[in-house]
């Protein structure tokens, strides 16, 4: 079937038309009841038709070095929608660890830290000696569980010790506080 039609676009459609039915269609079919397997792989393909010229998008990212490099650089942009994109072409056998990491990485700049805790969980458990992949699910696993204390603050080893950045503003704001009292 033409790739056009599957998406709903006319041909000749620009890459930004593609992205934005792909989504739509994808949005639609992942929140649907039912099993939508078949439609979901139908879109893949006919996504990957138009934009990468036949290659599929895991072909197209397994042609460098490092797999997904360009995903993680759309991360680090903080361009989500366009590495869920990526990520999302993937076909399902083929997705390793690192794909598991970095859908990961986009639910927890989401905020959605129960899908980030699993996504870790699963990458953590496919590379157990991946000290990245470890540190993100136990980082997840510590803030699910209420112990954000190590994501800011440092303890000099002394009890109630604290030198880290957030303890030495507190303490120049205080000091500023009680200076411009005297200015009143």
């Amino acid at each position: 079937m033409n790739p056009y039609e599957i998406l709903g676009l006319q041909e000749g459609a620009s890459a930004e038309q593609i992205n934005l039915a792909y989504k739509e269609k994808m949005a639609f079919y992942s929140s649907a009841d039912g099993d939508y397997f078949a439609q979901i792989n139908a879109l893949n393909e006919a996504y990957d038709s138009l934009m990468y010229q036949g290659q599929t998008t895991y072909q197209t990212q397994a042609a460098s070095s490092v797999k997904f490099g360009d995903v993680r650089a759309k991360i680090r942009e903080k361009r989500f929608e366009d590495a869920e994109t990526i990520l999302d072409g993937v076909p399902i056998a083929e997705r390793n660890a690192e794909w598991y990491f970095l859908k990961g990485q986009i639910f927890q700049n989401r905020g959605w830290l129960e899908d980030a805790a699993d996504c870790f969980e699963k990458a953590a458990r496919l590379e157990p000696n991946n000290s990245e992949f470890q540190a993100a699910a136990q980082s997840v696993k510590n803030k699910r569980s209420g112990e954000f204390r190590d994501d800011w603050r440092q303890s000099t080893g002394e009890e109630g010790g604290c030198t880290s950045s957030l303890c030495k503003i507190c303490t120049a704001l205080a000091c500023c506080d009680c200076l411009c009292s005297f200015c009143r």
